[in-house]
């Protein structure tokens, strides 16, 4: 794989802090040691449907998991399972932006890449054909041959 490559893309995921919180603390705990379904729901204090529903959310973000035994566990560590965990949008502002695009890191270079997606469409200036996908930011449709305007 070249290094050039481009970033593995996240699906864009909204959520809230307590969602992102339990999420969190389900891959904690199955980090810790192999639990089964019902010692989750009760450690978690969640629902059967909310349980499948973020461990398939965890699944759609690159988390690993497996059964065995009817027992859950994280392949990987917890760090591993921390990079692709989804977070809150934290709702920053454009000069916040431009301070944390500053520093050194992927992380600085992601929130650099898209302040500056942002500000050339603030600028008029199109996104180059699949730009908008990297971050999950939604495109506009295509436009189709012959429609009048």
């Amino acid at each position: 794989m070249s290094s050039n490559a481009p970033p593995r893309r996240r699906p864009a995921v909204q959520i809230t802090d307590s969602r992102a919180a339990r999420l969190h603390r389900l891959a904690r705990l199955l980090d810790e040691a192999p639990r089964s379904r019902a010692e989750l729901l009760d450690m978690l204090q969640i629902g059967l449907r909310t349980f499948y529903r973020e461990l398939e959310l965890l699944r759609r973000c690159g988390v690993k998991i497996r059964l065995i035994g009817k027992k859950y566990q994280l392949r990987g560590t917890l760090s591993q399972a921390e990079t692709q965990l989804p977070f809150p949008d934290p709702r920053l502002s454009f000069a916040e932006m431009v301070e944390l695009s500053s520093y050194q890191g992927a992380a600085s270079r992601r929130l650099g890449a898209m302040l500056k997606r942002v500000l050339d469409q603030s600028a008029g200036k199109t996104p180059k054909r699949g730009q908008n996908r990297q971050e999950g930011a939604e495109e506009s449709p295509p436009k189709r041959r012959g429609a009048r305007k």
